[in-house]
């Protein structure tokens, strides 16, 4: 058990172990049935509480969606800090949030389909101001990772300091890179037939040949690129590896 579980009371956990319970739900649902589907009267169904329980956990159908989002952040977030904390060169630990950021959604497709849907205005507007402010600090949050990396690349020499002003840029075209590539995985666009597959192993050949664009050291010509693909995959992320592989 831990620490924070042994310190809150019992209706403390009650309430968090019911809310998990509907977000539970509302997952499955929404991964089943799409998001038309989801109703508070079927998720108070579904859970075996009243509608007015559901509505004391959140205020909408769309601050619960949110509250999803918020906790595929977090997920990303754990894997991005074992990016951070790998014991590697900062373009070794940079690379392993791409790796990372692929495999999570290779397992966990459509939660990158439910961030897409709340980024629909329709959707989004009706989100309280508590839930988007939630949200956004974790997606800064997550931000601030690669943020610290490219940083560090440049406080040891790894990346010249001429791209102090680009490392928001930086950040972002490798972010749009995998976001793009992945919704295309996920897209009904026959990628396979017209020779784009497997999009993790292209997604890792693309971002090798960006980051020597910026002669972020070192260069991927003189490594073995699949070797050291091998060894971060391995060394952060077996869990996952070993799951997939299960599940193919």
């Amino acid at each position: 058990m831990s620490v924070l579980a042994t310190t809150l009371s019992r209706k403390q956990r009650e309430l968090i172990n019911r809310e998990e319970l509907i977000l539970d739900t509302a997952q499955t649902m929404l991964n089943e049935h799409g998001y038309n589907y989801v109703t508070m009267d079927r998720i108070a169904e579904a859970v075996e509480y009243s509608k007015g329980t559901i509505y004391n956990h959140f205020a909408s159908k769309e601050d619960l969606v949110c509250s999803l989002c918020c906790r595929f952040i977090k997920n990303l977030i754990d894997v991005f800090e074992k990016a951070y904390n790998y014991d590697g060169s900062t373009r070794e630990r940079y690379s392993a949030i791409g790796i990372g950021y692929s495999l999570y959604h290779q397992l966990h497709p459509l939660d990158l389909q439910n961030i897409q849907t709340l980024k629909n205005n329709a959707v989004r507007e009706k989100v309280s101001d508590e839930k988007l402010c939630e949200m956004e600090t974790l997606e800064q949050k997550i931000t601030k990772i690669s943020l610290n990396i490219v940083q560090d690349a440049i406080d040891c020499g790894d990346l010249d300091k001429k791209h102090q002003e680009n490392i928001s840029t930086i950040v972002f075209g490798c972010w749009s890179m995998h976001y793009g590539a992945l919704l295309l995985d996920q897209s009904d666009i026959p990628l396979h037939a017209l020779g784009f597959s497997p999009v993790v192993n292209m997604l890792w050949k693309n971002s090798n040949t960006y980051l020597d664009g910026y002669q972020w050291q070192p260069l991927s010509d003189s490594t073995d690129s699949k070797l050291l693909f091998e060894q971060i995959s391995s060394a952060l992320f077996g869990n996952e590896i070993n799951t997939l592989k299960r599940t193919a």
